[in-house]
């Protein structure tokens, strides 16, 4: 859409308005009418085009409107943008005509496409100059795309019209140009906010995983909405200990890593167990594992899943003895304590939490492992109370336990053949946990 006025007569400034013949006034004034209105009814394109980049934030459907509406704007047979959105990709977007792939040459910085993006002018070809990817196109412009005064692409016009385009149709372009920089500077900033979002998401996601390993679920919401966590007293818990016989003599046979890849491994394992049975893990102390039931929420059946669990610990670490018996390895044997009572819980530190229980149960589960035998599940009287339904247990006697006197004794040997699926009584059965579900929902003691 070039100047289509160049027929009517021109102005002649030398001469004073009252002496000029009034007939090529008139063609004057309304040839500078006509080209008025048609800047006007450009502009105004241009305007529209506007407020349609601006609906969207995506980069490509702002390119897709720009491709299908330019022509209200000027003539072209080839129409495309180069986009630099960061410093790491560039791309060439064809929107009219045959597509083209970006090639080196094309950005050169002696070409137009390359001056524009270096110099940030913009650069009209009239006839013939070869612009290394346009030149099949007599004619063609190029009208670098500006964010935060920095370059980061062009708008790339052209015909094979040769002397198609004007300084106005320069003009227009540039107008576009500014419309289509600033949507696409919305747009990449849009892009970003979306990207900081998700990695602030994604660090959120990682600090409450890593909360969510010391605390429980429902002790790290506490922490998250009051800052603090209240102490909570429970009536009944089950307190869990594990530790290996003669640890540090059979660690001297180890290198320091293969030390810890092997606790690693046992305690990974232990972990898993104890979560099926619903236990909460709460501690490592060198080679000793510390778990409790019951907590924090409260329920009727944490001394059998204290002594199941117990159970699936004694026989992994059968296995494991089996396995490096096998491999001519050092092996360990656990100890394994339990004992059922009141207790208190709660999460203590400022910078790192730790959740843990206070209170004489504590010291007894703890005495119940120590005054244990290797290989074998040591449970108080309490538990035993609470378990003897379910589990044959072998009554050891008053045992004495450090600063705890004698203390009743039990070790349990497996399920009941009556709840065990298998012959070696490890897996619950059908009637086991028709028992379980009862006591579990107050309906049985």
């Amino acid at each position: 859409m070039g100047n289509t006025y160049e027929s009517f007569p021109q102005f002649d400034s030398s001469n004073e308005l009252e002496k000029q013949a009034r007939e090529p006034l008139l063609l004057i004034a309304r040839r500078l009418l006509a080209e008025a209105q048609a800047l006007s009814c450009r502009i105004a394109a241009v305007n529209e085009i506007a407020t349609a980049i601006n609906r969207t934030l995506n980069i490509d459907e702002i390119l897709r409107v720009v491709g299908k509406q330019a022509k209200w704007l000027l003539d072209f047979e080839h129409c495309s943008v180069y986009i630099c959105t960061d410093t790491s990709s560039c791309r060439l977007v064809t929107l009219f005509g045959a597509p083209i792939e970006l090639t080196a040459t094309i950005v050169a910085e002696d070409s137009p496409l390359g001056r524009a993006m270096k110099t940030g002018q913009s650069q009209l070809i009239r006839e013939g100059s070869p612009s290394g990817f346009l030149d099949s196109y007599a004619s063609q412009i190029f009208v670098p795309l500006q964010s935060d005064r920095q370059v980061i692409g062009t708008i790339n016009f052209a015909t094979t019209q040769a002397h198609a385009y004007t300084q106005e149709d320069l003009r227009i372009s540039y107008l576009l140009a500014l419309q289509v920089s600033a949507a696409i500077r919305n747009a990449s900033g849009f892009a970003q906010l979306n990207q900081l979002y998700a990695q602030l998401e994604a660090e959120k996601r990682k600090s409450e995983q890593l909360l969510l390993n010391v605390l429980p679920v429902g002790v790290a919401d506490e922490l998250k909405r009051t800052g603090k966590v209240k102490p909570v007293y429970y009536e009944s818990a089950s307190v869990l200990f594990t530790d290996f016989k003669d640890f540090t003599q059979l660690a001297e046979q180890l290198t320091p890593e293969d030390l810890v890849d092997e606790l690693d491994y046992c305690f990974s394992c232990f972990d898993m167990l104890i979560e099926t049975h619903k236990l909460e893990k709460l501690k490592t102390i060198g080679d000793s594992y510390m778990c409790v039931g019951g907590i924090p929420t409260p329920n009727r059946t944490h001394a059998i899943d204290a002594v199941l669990a117990a159970l699936q610990i004694q026989a992994f670490m059968k296995w494991r003895r089996l396995e490096k018996i096998k491999n001519n390895h050092p092996y360990w044997e656990v100890r394994i304590g339990i004992h059922s009572g009141g207790l208190l819980a709660g999460a203590i530190g400022h910078n790192r939490f730790s959740y843990d229980v206070w209170g004489d149960t504590v010291n007894t589960a703890s005495r119940m492992e120590s005054s244990g035998i290797s290989g074998n599940i040591n449970i108080s009287k309490a538990t035993f109370e609470l378990v003897e339904k379910f589990f044959d247990c072998e009554y050891r006697g008053r045992i004495n336990a450090k600063n705890k006197g004698d203390i009743d004794m039990y070790l349990v040997t497996r399920l009941k053949k009556c709840f065990s699926l298998d012959p070696t009584g490890l897996l619950p059965n059908e009637d086991f946990n028709q028992l379980y579900a009862a006591i579990q929902s107050g309906r049985s003691q």
